[in-house]
Formats: C-alpha cells, sequence, structure tokens
C-alpha cells in the first residue's frame, strides 16, 4: 500500500503557518491561544465571549430598512393574494 504524506503538509491559501520550536509563544496570534487550551477552557470561553451591537454605516442602516420595507410589502401582497384565492373559491 502507497504511502500519502500529503495529508501532512494540508494548506490553505492566506493562512501562515505556526511555528512549532519557538521558545516563546506569541500569546498575540488566537491560533496559539487556542492551540494551547484544552478543550473545556476554549468552550468556556466561547460561552462567556460576547459581542455587542456593531456600528452600522449609513447605508447599511438603510439598505436594512430598505429590506424590511420590502418584506412587509411583500407580506401584504401575498396576504392580498391568498384571500382572493380563497374569496375566488367561495
Amino acid at each position: 500500500m502507497k504511502s500519502d504524506d500529503s495529508e501532512l503538509d494540508v494548506r490553505r491559501p492566506g493562512v501562515q503557518p505556526i511555528a512549532a520550536d519557538s521558545a516563546q509563544p506569541h500569546l498575540e496570534d488566537p491560533r496559539v491561544v487556542l492551540s494551547l487550551l484544552e478543550a473545556d477552557q476554549v468552550v468556556a470561553a466561547k460561552k462567556h465571549m460576547r459581542f455587542g451591537r456593531q456600528k452600522l454605516s449609513r447605508e447599511a442602516r438603510v439598505m436594512l430598512w430598505g429590506l424590511r420595507v420590502y418584506v412587509l410589502v411583500m407580506l401584504v401582497i401575498v396576504l392580498i393574494s391568498v384571500l382572493r384565492a380563497v374569496h375566488a373559491v367561495h
């Protein structure tokens, strides 16, 4: 059976490998910190991490409100269509 060592060197584009032989780990890199934690510590840290509301640009807020209005208009149109279809049957 042929040994396939390509699995050992899997790299994703844009991701730099972490140096495993450094004397002092660089704790600024979140990948290094996550690799040092135990599984239950990672779960506990993720449970306590909360992201607040993000500040959106004016254009993004206008777009979101436009989408909300669009959804409401579509709901009204669908409701009217359903009511007309039900009323036509009777």
